[in-house]
């Protein structure tokens, strides 16, 4: 299962990514629209930085919880995510460009959304990892299906949006 799915697929994640989408101006197909847009460059920027505690440690401090409404701390959090793993608020206005013009999103839409989406995504995983036993490491939060290689849920993931 990938993160898309994940989200998705579980009836509270889908309602918390509704209401992000909504909290941002955004119905709730165009929300999925933009997650499936924005979810590779998370996962990709995860991946890159997939051995480093301190990424680990921020991923398990409060991510959004199925169900839980989105606020100011979750935007903070996500903002400390996308910090850590994209390095510069430059690259994440990149990545929300490249998804408007993927998804015909307003980019000032998608830039709101994805902070939100960081935190949805950080519960999301440590969520899975807990619910598979894991010890909540970033490995186990990337591996989706449980057999121990993320690196394959990942690219998983780009093939879907990427039509492959």
């Amino acid at each position: 299962m990938n993160l898309m799915d994940l989200l998705t697929n579980n009836g509270q994640f889908n309602d918390t990514l509704s209401q992000i989408g909504t909290r941002v101006g955004l119905s709730s197909e165009q929300t999925q629209s933009a997650a499936a847009a924005l979810l590779p460059a998370l996962l990709g920027g995860l991946k890159q930085h997939k051995g480093e505690a301190d990424l680990g440690s921020i991923l398990t401090q409060s991510g959004l919880t199925p169900g839980a409404a989105a606020s100011d701390q979750t935007t903070d959090l996500g903002n400390q995510i996308l910090g850590k793993i994209f390095g510069s608020k430059d690259v994440s206005r990149q990545v929300a460009g490249d998804a408007a013009s993927t998804t015909g999103i307003d980019a000032s839409k998608l830039k709101l959304l994805l902070p939100l989406l960081a935190s949805l995504s950080a519960g999301a995983l440590t969520s899975n990892a807990q619910s598979k036993g894991g010890n909540g490491g970033l490995l186990d939060m990337l591996d989706f299906d449980g057999d121990g290689n993320p690196l394959n849920d990942i690219a998983g993931l780009a093939g879907k949006f990427f039509g492959r």
